[in-house]
């Protein structure tokens, strides 16, 4: 297999994604804003490259781009630090530089905000209504590649991400007090996500949505209680409030990929 894999964003989720890919016989190449990061990548096996996506345009090494079979777009909105920022002008500049490329087939991590305050089972096929700017932008970027007849991108609604080193109880635990106790949790587990996305690069990419969510949904006071025993961290204090209650489904990914979640009881810390 000689495929080249080129991944925007080599943080949280893309680094070790690189590293997986790489154990599969995929060449891979991996962008950093950072020059410290480099060496990160080069001693990863990582073909790394300094590349900054900005409003503006792209600034950097653009061979990046070059011989790329499949693109992955793992940068994050980066919305809570810069709220201003219009990352959805950030998506075209890429979307511009892959038809440049001749890069036709993109996987794009997105996020279930978009479908912002809906309650009940939400499928690909529930309405987008994003409440937050985060969600509303990632939601423009969906359509900017979707809606290109030069590119076929898969869109992958990820869920509330955790892994070993990251967990929304942290937060939640400095908290004077968290509402909706008695709602579900709607995450998945760093493992899930780079082996949905490995699944999805083994094959030709089409234009296509996934909900990517673990089927695993005990309410929050059970859930994150749980969570803050077993990692050490104060427990949060619940609020009663009234119930916004949702499960957002995967079952989609799983009947086409027939995909088996590695991590289906996220009680577990690593």
């Amino acid at each position: 297999m000689s495929k080249s894999i080129g991944i925007l964003g080599c943080g949280w989720l893309g680094l070790p994604l690189g590293e997986h890919l790489l154990s599969l016989g995929f060449r891979v190449k991996g962008s950093t804003t950072s020059e410290e990061r480099l060496n990160t990548l080069h001693s990863k096996s990582i073909e790394p490259y300094i590349l900054q996506v900005t409003e503006e345009g792209i600034v950097g090494e653009m061979s990046f781009f070059s011989s790329v079979d499949k693109l992955i777009i793992a940068m994050p909105p980066g919305l809570r630090s810069n709220p201003k920022r219009r990352f959805d002008v950030m998506i075209n500049h890429v979307k511009k530089a892959c038809i440049e490329q001749g890069i036709k087939e993109v996987i794009f991590i997105s996020s279930t905000s978009v479908y912002g305050n809906l309650y009940g089972i939400i499928t690909e096929k529930s309405i987008t209504e994003p409440e937050t700017n985060s969600g509303k932008q990632l939601l423009q970027c969906e359509e900017l590649l979707s809606n290109s007849v030069h590119l076929n991108t898969t869109i992958l609604r990820m869920g509330g991400l955790i892994g070993s080193d990251r967990h929304p109880v942290f937060q939640l635990s400095k908290k004077a007090f968290v509402t909706n106790p008695e709602g579900s949790i709607n995450l998945i587990h760093l493992t899930d996500c780079i082996n949905i996305i490995s699944s999805l690069v083994g094959q030709p990419i089409v234009k296509n949505v996934y909900n990517c969510v673990t089927p695993y949904h005990p309410n929050r006071v059970e859930y994150y209680t749980q969570m803050a025993i077993q990692l050490g961290c104060n427990l949060p204090l619940f609020k009663d409030s009234a119930t916004f209650d949702r499960k957002i489904s995967s079952e989609k990914l799983l009947q086409n990929f027939n995909y088996a979640f590695r991590v289906k009881n996220l009680l577990i810390s690593s």
